[in-house]
């Protein structure tokens, strides 16, 4: 069965594209697999992806949306846990020199569950706790922040099959 889309306040807008622009790097990790792309030609882009777009949309996160809410609320330590954990695996591909197949997918489907869940369980959350001024200077402070973002661009595209 198919999921409506969700209605997303105005001022959460910016980091649901993000969350696209995320869903897009689980999918060229994918694609690259399935056309059988060197391990080290997809972690060289998912860390590039990371750096540019992943670790800025997560201290946006952390900054604006984690911080107003009580460190032992159970969805904020699920965010925080699944933000520290991509990290991690970031790290890892970063040092590693021939990252394997399965890490690879491994980073894919957390990011891709860090997403939906965001989407679908924290924001509508986030939404219904915060006061309407509260998200109305979250949603200023993105716009900022997000007025200058250009689209990822990778040159070697490896996730279109040749």
């Amino acid at each position: 069965m198919k999921q409506a889309p969700i209605k997303r306040s105005k001022n959460l807008v910016a980091l649901s594209r993000d969350h696209h622009e995320g869903l897009l790097v689980v999918w060229k990790i994918r694609q690259g697999q399935r056309n059988v792309a060197s391990s080290k030609r997809i972690a060289e882009f998912i860390i590039y992806a990371f750096n540019q777009h992943l670790e800025p949309h997560f201290i946006d996160e952390e900054q604006l949306l984690f911080s107003k809410l009580v460190s032992s609320d159970d969805l904020l330590m699920k965010a925080t846990e699944q933000h520290a954990a991509i990290r991690q695996m970031a790290a890892e591909l970063r040092s590693n020199t021939e990252p394997s197949a399965a890490q690879l997918e491994a980073f894919a489907n957390l990011l891709e569950e860090h997403i939906r869940f965001e989407e679908r369980v924290l924001f509508p959350y986030l939404e219904k706790q915060l006061p309407d001024e509260t998200l109305t200077a979250i949603g200023d402070k993105l716009d900022l922040s997000h007025c200058k973002q250009q689209p990822l661009y990778w040159e070697d595209e490896f996730w279109l099959r040749k």
